[in-house]
């Protein structure tokens, strides 16, 4: 919509109009004395929405003028989804698997030192034997 100059033109003129009817209408005062709006501002509203079905209307209208009994605490007590709780056992299953996958990480990381290592030796072997050869032809 902000890239579409129909629409902010359309919406221009919708504001304009508004401020020009100066008519209760709005259900607050832009000065900051906002009142609640009573069910029946606010199920006039609903009525004058395009897009809604009837069925649609006649749920918010019966939620509107029969609320549901209870109080706030009721509806967080109802619906409000409690925090995971962990016991001991959780967290004692949690640091072994993490110390597990160390020890493996530990293993294959030792496993390869140990095998260059190796390679090292076997190449430092290798020159001092060819350095020996060399030595024995030269004398």
């Amino acid at each position: 919509m902000a890239d579409d100059p129909a629409n902010q033109k359309q919406f221009a003129e919708d504001v304009a109009a508004l401020a020009a009817a100066g008519s209760g209408d709005h259900l607050g005062d832009i000065g900051g004395d906002y009142k609640m709006p009573s069910v029946d501002e606010v199920w006039k509203l609903i009525e004058q929405m395009e897009g809604i079905s009837d069925e649609e209307k006649a749920n918010l209208k019966e939620n509107l003028y029969n609320p549901q009994e209870g109080t706030a605490e009721d509806f967080m007590r109802r619906y409000a989804q409690p925090g995971p709780v962990h016991s001991s056992w959780d967290y004692t299953i949690f640091f072994a698997m993490i110390a597990v996958i160390v020890l493996v990480f530990a293993l294959f990381g030792y496993k390869l030192y140990k095998s260059l290592m190796e390679k090292e030796l076997k190449r430092q072997e290798k020159q001092k034997t060819k350095q020996a050869k060399k030595s024995k032809k030269t004398n």
